[in-house]
């Protein structure tokens, strides 16, 4: 929707719409009386997921046409790990405050999670769900088990690498050539 000047969204209005290329214009179509307030629906949130810890938050944006008063818009949460069919849905949220889900100390592997609006001015109005957002989960302290296993592979690493150094330099260096013997001696 677009704004109009001197818009009023407490009043009827309606909309007409054509579309135009470079060389052709449709006709234009009108809508029907629309109460922008009461019936246009609601869109899925745009959804902003930060990880912090043992502890992911999830906050919805929205897009607004700049003439619409803040509305009383609000949001659920489905979280769920792939592969499991239990969704875990979290309570409505208000506009402007984040969803907190805390991890489990030995969460990880491929998670997803989606969101719908939910509109409560006068009677609620709920929007389709967004599209899944999914994304993957190590478990906190992984990267310390490849901390852990660097210092006692780093000599192991050490010893093959100076082999192949000297394997190297003696197979290039004359004194260790083979020598070839000659078929004949000429006196």
């Amino acid at each position: 929707m677009m704004c109009l000047e001197k818009q009023d969204l407490y009043n009827k209005f309606k909309g007409r719409v054509w579309a135009v290329s470079p060389s052709a214009r449709s006709p234009s179509v009108e809508s029907k009386y629309l109460d922008y307030l009461f019936e246009v629906e609601p869109a899925p949130p745009v959804l902003v997921v930060t990880r912090t810890g043992e502890i992911l938050s999830i906050n919805a944006t929205y897009q607004l046409p700049h003439c619409m008063p803040p509305p009383d818009l609000k949001y659920e949460v489905d979280f769920w790990k792939v592969g499991i069919r239990n969704k875990t849905r979290f309570p409505v949220t208000p506009r402007g405050q984040p969803v907190h889900i805390p991890l489990q100390p030995a969460a990880s592997g491929h998670y997803c999670l989606n969101a719908r609006t939910i509109y409560t001015f006068g009677d609620p109005k709920y929007s389709k769900f967004s599209k899944p957002t999914c994304f993957f989960l190590e478990a906190p302290g992984a990267p310390w088990v490849f901390l852990v296993l660097l210092p006692l592979l780093l000599p192991l690493l050490l010893v093959i690498a100076i082999g192949c150094v000297i394997w190297k330099s003696f197979r290039e260096n004359p004194w260790f050539q083979r020598a070839k013997t000659p078929w004949a001696l000429v006196w």
